[in-house]
C-alpha cells in the first residue's frame, strides 16, 4: 500500500478529515493509475464528514456520501487493502441516519476505514 493512502486513511480514522482529503487529494493528483475512482470516493467522505465535524452541515455532507458511495460502488469488497463493502455499508447507515427525521448523526458514530488483514494459516 502506497504510504500516501497509508497515511490519509490513518488521518481519516484519527478525525482529521481536512488533513486525510488533503493526503488523498495529493496521491490522487500524483497518480495515473486506475484508482481514481476509488481515491474520489475516499476523499468524498473525507470532505462529508469535514462538513459535518466542522460546519455542522447535514445536507451536504450526506449529498456527498451518496455521490462518493458511487464511486466505490465497483471496488467491493475490498480493494488496496481496504474494506470497501464494509465502509460503504457504515457510511450508508449514518448517511441514512442522518437523514431520518429529527435524527442528529453523532461523530462518534463516523464510520473508520478498516483494512484487511491477511492470514498465512487456513
Amino acid at each position: 500500500m502506497d504510504a500516501r493512502l497509508r497515511e490519509g486513511i490513518a488521518l481519516f480514522n484519527q478525525g482529521k478529515f481536512f488533513e486525510s482529503h488533503e493526503v488523498l487529494e495529493v496521491f490522487y493528483q500524483e497518480t495515473d493509475h486506475g484508482n481514481k475512482a476509488f481515491l474520489e470516493g475516499l476523499i468524498g467522505l473525507a470532505a462529508a464528514y469535514r462538513l459535518f465535524c466542522d460546519f455542522g452541515e447535514i445536507k451536504g455532507p450526506v449529498r456527498l456520501i451518496h455521490q462518493a458511495l458511487m464511486r466505490l460502488e465497483n471496488y467491493q469488497p475490498a480493494f488496496l487493502q481496504v474494506q470497501v463493502k464494509d465502509l460503504c455499508q457504515n457510511a450508508e447507515a449514518w448517511a441514512k441516519a442522518a437523514e431520518a427525521a429529527g435524527a442528529q448523526p453523532s461523530a462518534s458514530n463516523i464510520p473508520k476505514i478498516k483494512l484487511q488483514r491477511f492470514s498465512f494459516f487456513s
